[in-house]
């Protein structure tokens, strides 16, 4: 019996795994991750997380338990190059609007210290430059997204809004 739970655990593994990964892919949140519409920007190849519930672990390894308690119901994230650039874009479903608006407030207080500037998006965020990175938090309707960029300068801020806009655009 358990040489054949060993045979048919791998077996059932490689069926359902392609079941989990285009559930990822056509989730709410991973559709408004950028695809062509970033110019000069590109994908890192094979840098796609997904996670739902407590599967969160994929991209929150340690504090995913914040983000359920705040109302993240599932998340996607990429990785995008543009020269020395990096932004990582992580996109998430809420319970609702109010709990996605909530989830930028927690934020804000959390890094008042950096004193966060407004982003003028529909919607509602701000962005932070602190220890060598920028980061936008954002949230409309029942989506909140974060993008972070390598480094803290007027580039990497610029960068950071044009990826944001791209989600902003997708979001409905």
């Amino acid at each position: 019996m358990q040489r054949l739970c060993y045979c048919v655990l791998p077996v059932l593994t490689l069926f359902f795994a392609p079941l989990v990964w285009a559930e990822g892919e056509n989730s709410a949140c991973a559709k408004l991750l950028p695809s062509t519409e970033l110019k000069g920007w590109k994908e890192v190849s094979g840098s796609y997380l997904y996670g739902k519930g407590e599967g969160l672990t994929a991209i929150y390894n340690g504090g995913y338990q914040l983000y359920l308690q705040n109302g993240v119901q599932e998340a996607a994230q990429k990785l995008y190059q543009r020269g020395n650039l990096y932004a990582t874009v992580t996109t998430h479903t809420m319970k609702d609007a109010s709990a996605a608006s909530k989830f930028v407030e927690y934020w804000r207080k959390a890094h008042r210290k950096w004193k966060p500037q407004p982003l003028k998006l529909a919607g509602t965020g701000f962005w932070i430059q602190a220890d060598g990175a920028t980061t936008l938090y954002w949230a409309k309707g029942r989506f909140f997204a974060m993008v972070m960029v390598t480094h803290d300068d007027r580039q990497a801020l610029d960068a950071g809004l044009e990826v944001l806009r791209a989600v902003a655009a997708k979001a409905k």
